[in-house]
């Protein structure tokens, strides 16, 4: 656990060696709950947000200036840098969340090219809800209204999900040719 929190305390410099001189920064970290944050299937559905996203940036002609992946204990962090404006890019990273199934997992952070933090509340948004309940995420974290284990096993049922629809969307496009 000392190692998570050390990890937490070395993010925000991690993040500002990485702020854009212009354009704005996005941090990408993993939503997982518990004392253990490495664990296999986290490594995949970080590479379903990070394949997502770069596919949707570049749907939107959005002009990525770097991408940088990180392993530390408090799991996969990725920086990417981007030419767009701080708040126009979070409004674009919560649509893009909204339209994936994974999303609730992904956690992504947006940074102005001063280091200023644009969230939810900037934008007018809503809380992150609870993956189980939907409530406010926060507040069902700081409550512990679930178990570790309620939660991962929403989170492996989810992703299970997930690559069956994977594996199936070739077959139906096969069927429809």
């Amino acid at each position: 656990m000392s190692a998570i929190l050390r990890d937490r305390e070395r993010l925000p410099e991690l993040r500002e060696a990485r702020v854009p001189a212009a354009g704005s920064l996005i941090q990408i970290m993993m939503n997982i709950p518990g004392p253990c944050k490495r664990l296999d299937f986290t490594y995949e559905l970080f590479e379903f947000c990070i394949g997502a996203l770069q596919k949707a940036l570049a749907s939107a002609a959005c002009t990525v200036l770097s991408w940088e992946r990180i392993d530390l204990d408090v799991g996969p962090v990725a920086y990417t840098q981007v030419s767009w404006e701080a708040t126009a890019l979070k409004r674009f990273c919560l649509s893009f969340e909204q339209g994936h199934p994974l999303s609730a997992y992904w956690d992504m952070d947006i940074y102005s090219s001063s280091g200023i933090a644009v969230g939810r509340r900037e934008i007018g948004a809503p809380p992150r809800p609870c993956y189980l309940c939907s409530q406010s995420a926060k507040v069902c974290g700081s409550q512990r209204r679930h178990s570790p284990e309620e939660l991962i096993g929403r989170m492996t049922a989810d992703l299970t999900a997930y690559r069956q629809t994977q594996l199936d969307e070739p077959i139906a496009r096969k069927a429809v040719t």
